[in-house]
């Protein structure tokens, strides 16, 4: 019973701390980058560009990275390593944007590995963790959105922070990683499997992407709007746990599909959908790592990968069809 507790106390004070940090990370990251439009020279078609540059290398790079975390079993150091660089980071802000954007981009993908395969292995083959390792992501990049443009914000307290979070997760208890990639219980249509449930999250990315929410503009409604999404992510691993995976995704998303699309008169109906919507989250990450045993990186990196193709694609005219 001593020691049941004991693995209970280590994994809680684990997620805390890596929660934090992922929000935190999110934050500092959303802030030099916002910050930069109070540079001079930086004008709003410059200000778009730095943006796509840096969500193609946070979301695009953790494939590689996730690659090189599972081969050399280094994803603790990612994780700290990521706090410092994006730490780094924000001391560029007031030299050279691009510079700010690579190490932002590149950090903020070290982190997301490293911790993303603590997460997924501290309850192994359960969404629970995960869920709520990602779910403060939303809330961080609010925070740092809104912070970034506060003229009078020094950036000093997100540096102190991100050198005390590198610290402290390298003083973490590592958990019992898995990284033997015996495929003898995979079934004959794991990779059909795998491809599909990217190709959703895709869609899912793509489709919450291109609601037009127009009450967004309002402050209180965005932070209302934002906890939802927390909600969302926070709780659709615990209830997946508990009920099913698949009966969650599914009735989650027939549900949440009309909330979204004929809902939008309604603000309610909206918050109520974009919750259903990101339960999903957690489950098809979880998902895809019990698909890809010994590869929590790859997989946590092909999420991202998914979810940033179908954000690229609102670029495009396909986001019409």
């Amino acid at each position: 019973m001593m020691l049941d507790s004991k693995i209970k106390m280590i994994i809680s004070s684990s997620i805390f701390l890596l929660s934090a940090s992922h929000a935190l990370i999110d934050a500092a990251c959303a802030f030099s980058i916002f910050f930069l439009l109070k540079q001079d020279g930086i004008v709003k078609e410059n200000f778009f560009i730095l943006v796509v540059i840096y969500n193609i290398l946070a979301f695009g790079l953790e494939v590689p990275l996730g690659m090189i975390a599972d081969k050399f079993k280094i994803s603790v150091k990612f994780a700290a390593l990521g706090c410092i660089t994006v730490a780094i980071a924000i001391f560029f802000t007031d030299f050279t944007a691009l510079a700010t954007v690579f190490l932002a981009g590149i950090g903020n993908a070290l982190f997301h590995v490293g911790g993303g395969i603590v997460a997924l292995n501290l309850k192994p083959k359960k969404a629970t963790v995960p869920g709520i390792f990602v779910a403060p992501g939303a809330l961080g990049l609010l925070m740092g959105t809104i912070i970034g443009k506060e003229m009078s914000f020094t950036f000093w307290p997100f540096v102190v922070l991100l050198i005390a979070a590198a610290i402290l997760i390298m003083l973490i208890k590592k958990p019992e990683i898995n990284y033997n990639q015996d495929i003898k219980n995979k079934t004959n249509y794991a990779e059909l499997v795998v491809i599909l449930i990217l190709l959703s999250v895709a869609i899912r990315s793509l489709v919450g992407l291109a609601l037009i929410y127009p009450w967004k503009q309002d402050i209180n409604l965005l932070i209302i709007f934002t906890l939802f999404v927390f909600l969302g992510k926070a709780l659709g691993g615990i209830i997946g746990d508990r009920f099913g995976w698949m009966r969650v995704s599914v009735i989650s998303l027939l549900i949440s599909a009309p909330l979204l699309t004929l809902g939008s008169s309604s603000v309610l109906c909206r918050m109520i959908g974009i919750f259903l919507f990101n339960m999903t989250m957690p489950i098809t990450l979880t998902a895809i790592s019990n698909l890809l045993p010994g590869r929590a990186g790859l997989s946590f990196g092909l999420t991202t990968l998914a979810l940033l193709v179908g954000a690229l694609i609102t670029f495009t005219p396909l986001k019409n069809f």
